[in-house]
C-alpha cells in the first residue's frame, strides 16, 4: 500500500509541474503539443489502415490515410505546426465529425439503437471545427489553458488519493 501511494504521489507532482509549466510556456506548449498530437495521428491513421485491410470499411481507409499525412506534416514542420494548430485539429473534428455522421445514418439504417448519440457526436465535432478554425489564435490558447488546468487538477486529486491510501 505504501509503494501505491509514492506512486500517487509522483504522478501527482508530475502532473502539477507538467501543468505549471504550460502555463508558463504556453508556446512551447504548443510546439510540444503539435509534436505529440503529430504521433497520435500518425498511430491513428496507421491503426484506421490496418482497420480498413482487417473489416474492408472504406471510410477508414480515408481517414486512415488524411491521419497520416497530417502527423507526417505535423512532425517534419514543428514550427508550421504549432501556427496551424488550430487548423489542422479543426480539419481534423471535422474530418472525424463527418464520418460518425455517416456511420450514425448507417446504424440508422441497420436498426442499432441509440445510433442518434454517434450522429449528435458526430455533428458536435463539425461544430467545434468550425469554431476552432474561426478564431484559431483563442482557440490554441484556450485548449492550452484548459489542458494545463486539467493537469493541475488530476494532479491534485493524485496526491490527495495518496493521502487517502494511508
Amino acid at each position: 500500500m505504501k509503494s501505491l501511494r509514492v506512486n500517487l504521489w509522483v504522478t501527482g507532482g508530475i502532473l502539477i509541474v507538467l501543468g505549471v509549466l504550460m502555463l508558463r510556456y504556453p508556446l512551447e506548449a504548443i510546439m510540444s503539443a503539435g509534436i505529440v498530437l503529430g504521433i497520435g495521428l500518425l498511430m491513428t491513421g496507421v491503426n484506421d489502415v490496418a482497420g480498413w485491410y482487417w473489416f474492408g470499411v472504406r471510410r477508414m481507409l480515408v481517414l486512415g490515410a488524411l491521419d497520416i499525412i497530417m502527423g507526417v506534416v505535423m512532425l517534419t514542420q514543428p514550427g508550421l505546426t504549432a501556427f496551424v494548430i488550430p487548423f489542422v485539429i479543426g480539419l481534423w473534428l471535422f474530418t472525424a465529425g463527418i464520418s460518425r455522421t455517416c456511420a450514425s445514418f448507417w446504424l440508422g439504417g441497420a436498426g442499432i439503437p441509440g445510433w442518434w448519440i454517434v450522429l449528435v457526436s458526430g455533428l458536435a465535432m463539425i461544430l467545434f471545427a468550425v469554431m476552432m478554425c474561426v478564431s484559431p489564435l483563442s482557440s490554441t490558447f484556450s485548449v492550452m489553458m484548459i489542458l494545463s488546468g486539467v493537469l493541475i487538477a488530476s494532479g491534485v486529486l493524485a496526491v490527495l488519493e495518496g493521502f487517502i491510501m494511508g
